[in-house]
């Protein structure tokens, strides 16, 4: 839970993930990551909680003294410390705010180290309850600290650098490696071996503890980002930006890549004995191995694909819509999202429902989507056009509109299942399209484009919208009352069904992707780094709520109460668990044209043809108890 929100996918949660560190018993772990992220473990992985977090500063890194106490960093300063194996956190001071980027304690358990951004270097001697700042002597980013004993400790950093020291960091000795470029990581072996990976596919080894290195050539030009040996081991791992992980088992003389289904970019892995390891990254991925890192299952569970859209018919049944031809129905209030076959790959952008039972989705390349099962199977409309969809809207069950890039328009009257094109009078993008009765319709786009029809869409009219900025979505209250929002916070209102259109003073500089009204006074907007903004009062006033995420957020469905989401970027869907607004559900009357038609109610329904496999990386199961 996140100020009000809960996380429904991916889970446990979808914020980046930056660290992740375990006790020696290899069941109590920590992984933390953006927004003060903090999860929590006590059986190896395979469950994890949410731990409310003192900070909502991002975390980089965390390390477990032991299955009690623990100490993460991160930005502007931020140091945290756990007595309870991370339950309960509370901030320790620290004499800078600078960003803090890595974390490390010596096998003492007393000795730890933190870097930081222009040069900063921290060091503890009570297992990390104070901390007193060192000279590191550069203003470089020190990206990875590493401490072998209570003397002994390495640090990398942009610029190609390495900081060493023998004395407990009294003094650094300062080295330059992979010809300058970003040394990401630095492992220091008890044997005088020391490893520097960075950029460009750099690896870098000493056998004399530091004072000469020799390059190994591992044949990539790739990124490497983290990397991890197993304590007292030859026997390590790197992770590349192409989603990669590389494994040696002679100390780092010679490497071998194995690929990770879907590529993920893993920024930090832990590895606590010789085969079991875990490994985090973007949108909340957490992964586990059990073979040394020839194989990695899943721990966090579904999908991370983009979510570009999402309808709810009613207050347990909804839709969402997404990348690579995704499609997911819940039928518990998004408790439990089900993917549905698609039959294409197409990026799916919009999903509009006229009852329970028909629905249509539209897609890039020209793909439109229809079921009349609730979403349980579909089949794709003719459309005769290759061009990118952005929007979908059906005013009967018969006729409905989609629009999308070169200002293309298309109209079915025959339930989705052909289409035909129509001169908008633009060639700029459209990005959404809605239609008050049969004749009457508004269509938004790029550079503040406003075209409206009379007739059907038999011929459009441009309106004047006074910006050059792009709109993305609009909402009517009604056939009258309107919100369209757009590119670096924009919000416009109208009053006379988008006739004419006045500029709103909008509390956010951030794009809007999508805006709701549900009732005469309420609306609601979402965009990027996790903007909410909302009005009380049919829009004199706008206000941003609280962030509870830095990831974009594409869609939001309000039904009233606690019965409101929002989903995004890398499979993000979340629900309130709280009011957002005072305001309840209440939307518009109908014309009095489509108030006889007959409509289908929606009810639970299950994938017609089930996915055994997404295309993700393997779930990871518990190990089974030994009898």
């Amino acid at each position: 839970m996140s100020n009000g929100w809960l996380w429904q996918n991916p889970l446990p949660q979808g914020n980046p993930l930056y660290g992740i560190h375990f006790a020696k018993d290899k069941l109590h772990g920590l992984a933390v990551g953006s927004d003060g992220t903090i999860l929590r473990t006590t059986d190896g992985g395979f469950r994890w909680l949410k731990i409310e977090s003192p900070t909502k500063a991002t975390l980089s890194a965390v390390f477990l003294l032991d299955k009690e106490r623990a100490v993460a960093v991160g930005a502007r300063g931020t140091i945290i410390r756990s007595d309870d194996g991370g339950k309960k956190w509370k901030i320790v001071a620290a004499e800078t705010r600078e960003h803090f980027y890595s974390l490390a304690f010596a096998s003492d358990q007393k000795t730890g180290y933190i870097s930081g951004s222009n040069g900063s270097l921290l060091k503890t001697a009570d297992g990390g309850e104070t901390w007193t700042p060192l000279a590191s002597g550069v203003t470089t980013q020190l990206l990875k600290v590493t401490a072998l004993d209570d003397k002994t400790a390495a640090v990398s950093g942009t610029a190609g650098l390495v900081l060493l020291t023998e004395d407990g960091g009294a003094t650094w000795s300062q080295s330059t490696h992979c010809d300058g470029a970003i040394v990401s990581s630095i492992t220091l072996l008890r044997n005088g071996v020391f490893i520097a990976a960075g950029y460009g596919g750099c690896v870098e080894r000493s056998t004399d503890s530091g004072k000469t290195w020799k390059r190994i050539e591992i044949f990539t030009k790739a990124d490497l980002l983290a990397a991890s040996f197993v304590p007292d081991s030859s026997q390590g791992i790197i992770s590349d930006a192409s989603g990669r992980i590389w494994l040696t088992g002679d100390a780092g003389i010679s490497w071998l890549p194995f690929s990770v289904r879907t590529s993920p970019r893993v920024v930090d892995a832990y590895f606590a004995d010789d085969f079991t390891g875990w490994a985090v990254g973007d949108n909340g991925l957490i992964l586990r191995t059990d073979d040394r890192g020839y194989s990695w299952q899943r721990l966090s569970e579904g999908g991370r694909e983009d979510v570009n859209d999402i309808a709810f018919q009613t207050d347990e049944i909804g839709i969402a819509v997404g990348s690579h031809g995704r499609i997911w129905l819940t039928n518990d209030g998004g408790r439990d999202w089900l993917p549905a076959y698609s039959e294409t790959e197409a990026n799916l952008n919009s999903v509009a429902f006229y009852d329970g039972q028909r629905g249509w989705v539209a897609g890039d390349d020209g793909t439109i989507l229809r079921t009349i099962n609730g979403g349980a199977s579909w089949g794709k409309g003719e459309t005769h056009v290759t061009q990118d969809l952005t929007s979908v809207y059906f005013i009967t069950e018969r006729t409905g509109f989609a629009v999308g890039e070169n200002g293309m328009i298309l109209r079915s009257d025959s339930g989705g299942a052909y289409w035909e094109q129509q001169e908008s009078g633009t060639r700029l993008w459209l990005e959404d399209v809605k239609f008050f009765d049969e004749k009457r319709g508004i269509a938004v786009g790029d550079r503040g484009v406003i075209i409206t029809t009379v007739d059907g869409g038999l011929s459009w009219q441009k309106v004047r919208s006074n910006v050059r900025e792009n709109l993305y979505s609009v909402s009517f209250y009604g056939d009258k009352v309107g919100f369209a929002v757009g590119e670096n916070g924009i919000i416009l209102r109208t009053e006379d069904g988008g006739q004419t259109w006045k500029d709103q003073e909008s509390p956010t500089s951030n794009s809007l992707f999508a805006v709701t009204y549900f009732n005469e006074k309420n609306a609601v907007a979402v965009g990027e780094l996790g903007t909410v903004v909302m009005t009380e009062n049919a829009g004199a006033k706008w206000a941003a709520a609280t962030s509870f995420t830095g990831k974009l957020l594409q869609a939001i469905v309000y039904r009233g109460g606690t019965n409101v989401w929002a989903a995004g970027r890398g499979g993000m869907i979340v629900k309130r668990i709280e009011p957002l607004a005072a305001g309840g559900y209440a939307p518009a009357k109908l014309p009095p044209t489509l108030r006889t038609r007959p409509r289908f109610d929606a009810k639970p329904r299950k994938p017609a043809i089930t996915l055994t496999d997404d295309g993700d990386i393997p779930a990871a199961l518990p190990p089974k108890k030994d009898q």
